[in-house]
């Protein structure tokens, strides 16, 4: 079943584009602290208190809005799309940070040892994740569908890069 476009563009237009944004949107919700009342974590000792039912909620409803507001499409289906990539970006955020927690690593900090490992993991669990489900639901082909891993992963280090400089982020 293919419901995705599957040339690459499109997985930029329709994947990564609404996601980065709204992820954005969410360090900045987070940031001032709006809709406190669900910054609640899903579970402290598994993930850490930064992974909240407020990230979860916000990113699956504003990536519903976003894809079919950026794609200018707002068939059902758009929206559907848009909710999937929000829900699947975070579910996959969930092993990195399990991993973390066993290991002793604090929420939002880095391990001492193999700092740079743990950073690729961080940039590349989410891609990985909206990378497998746009290439499952679209005709992608596996290459297509690792160069939109690839290419997500260099945007979200860049991205991250910038919010840092403007000291949206406090940590790469």
């Amino acid at each position: 079943m293919s419901f995705i476009e599957t040339n690459f563009g499109s997985g930029i237009q329709e994947a990564l584009l609404p996601l980065l944004v709204s992820n954005v949107l969410h360090m900045f919700l987070v940031k001032q602290n709006w809709l406190s009342f669900l910054s609640v974590p899903i579970h402290k000792t598994w993930f850490g208190q930064n992974k909240t039912y407020r990230g979860f909620i916000f990113l699956i409803l504003c990536n519903a809005l976003l894809l079919p507001l950026l794609n200018w499409n707002f068939e059902f289906v758009k929206f559907s799309e848009g909710a999937l990539f929000g829900f699947i970006y975070m579910l996959s955020e969930l092993p990195n940070s399990f991993l973390k927690r066993r290991l002793g690593i604090g929420s939002g900090q880095g391990p001492q040892k193999n700092a740079w490992l743990f950073s690729l993991l961080d940039k590349s669990d989410s891609t990985f994740g909206v990378s497998l489900v746009w290439y499952i639901y679209s005709d992608a082909s596996l290459v297509q569908a690792l160069h939109l891993f690839l290419g997500a992963v260099l945007v979200h280090s860049l991205v991250s890069l910038l919010l840092l400089k403007a000291s949206v982020k406090k940590s790469f």
